[in-house]
């Protein structure tokens, strides 16, 4: 499915490269019927027709809704909701769903979001996920669907620009909670990387405005995998950016671009008993009592926050075998270290 759905005008996501099952439905004749649904459905569920109702595709599917809730109520209430599925139906396997919905908004096309509890609800906390995925999405979604409206009637090519900058948002959502879904299937550390190098580069990706950065040491070479932990850093930034130049205590890294002269410093630390190195800023610092939150997914002391940030940075390190773990720098400010690094014999 492309980004903009021609016969309806909404943009979409590309739902194939979201891990679980997914459901588009359409609610243009009022009953909420299947418009589409992703490769994952159909490869952990089964595959289900297009104009389906989406209450009779439960039922083929043996998709129990937890309750007496019937399903009609449930798409417009935007609220989670969890379900079994067991095997009186026609789905390829059997187990317990947490289910987001995203309602229809200008558009007649709702979202039905498939988390498997069994499968993730420990690895990364599955209520925290589903509900950054559905809101988190849901704002460029509105973003791009405006500015393309825009500019189909103005024929002004400054909107199709935001479309792009919206699906690069969605994009960079959606690999998130790839990273944190899948995992080691995501992430494949066999290349020897220069991590100070890397710093560099992923700081000149990330919108900084009036931010400055210091890399004091050279950071160990390690067998890594470049992609993530140029990620890893992008995150890291982002959240000094962020959250040190508002002086509020960090969470997930926010979007846009508000700096006021944050300075980030990054450097190496003393081997105990392998290497390591830090991120960290002059701004306000997190409290002791949110050290550990705000690697949760979900988490953010910031209304603009996807609360994903830091959950990735803790995700990619743990994934390389390394420690993540928040402190307060020198300056007063948020420091995040990162422990365990084995340098390479080039370090």
């Amino acid at each position: 499915m492309s980004m903009t759905d021609e016969r309806s005008g909404a943009v979409s996501v590309p739902l194939d490269r979201y891990p679980g099952p997914v459901c588009v439905y359409e609610t243009a004749t009022g009953e909420p019927v299947v418009y589409r649904v992703n490769d994952a459905f159909e490869t952990q569920l089964a595959a289900v027709d297009a104009g389906t109702p989406v209450a009779a595709a439960f039922d083929s599917l043996g998709v129990d809704i937890d309750g007496e809730t019937d399903v009609e109520t449930l798409l417009g209430a935007d609220e989670q909701f969890s379900v079994t599925v067991d095997d009186s139906g026609a789905s390829a396997a059997t187990g317990r769903y947490l289910i987001q919905p995203i309602p229809p908004r200008e558009s007649h096309l709702g979202t039905l979001v498939f988390i498997e509890i069994t499968s993730t609800e420990k690895s990364f906390g599955v209520n925290n996920v589903a509900s950054v995925v559905s809101h988190e999405l849901r704002n460029p979604l509105d973003v791009a669907k405006t500015r393309l409206r825009a500019g189909r009637e103005l024929d002004e090519d400054d909107h199709f620009d935001h479309v792009e900058q919206a699906h690069d948002r969605m994009e960079r959502i959606i690999q998130d909670v790839l990273t944190l879904a899948r995992g080691s299937d995501v992430v494949d550390p066999n290349e020897t990387v220069a991590l100070d190098a890397v710093a560099e580069r992923a700081w000149e990706t990330v919108e900084t405005g009036d931010a400055t950065l210091t890399v004091t040491d050279s950071l160990p070479t390690t067998i890594a995998d470049p992609d993530r932990v140029s990620r890893l850093f992008e995150n890291l930034f982002r959240n000094c950016v962020e959250h040190g130049s508002r002086g509020r205590s960090a969470g997930g890294a926010a979007e846009g671009n508000n700096s006021t002269g944050v300075h980030v410093t990054v450097g190496r630390l003393p081997k105990d008993p392998i290497d390591g190195f830090y991120v960290a800023d002059d701004g306000s610092g997190i409290p002791a009592s949110a050290r550990e939150r705000v690697f949760e997914p979900g988490y953010s002391s910031d209304d603009h926050g996807t609360g994903l940030g830091l959950a990735i940075v803790d995700r990619i390190a743990d994934l390389h075998g390394w420690t993540s773990a928040v402190t307060t720098a020198e300056s007063g400010g948020a420091r995040v270290e990162i422990r365990g690094v084995e340098p390479t014999g080039e370090s």
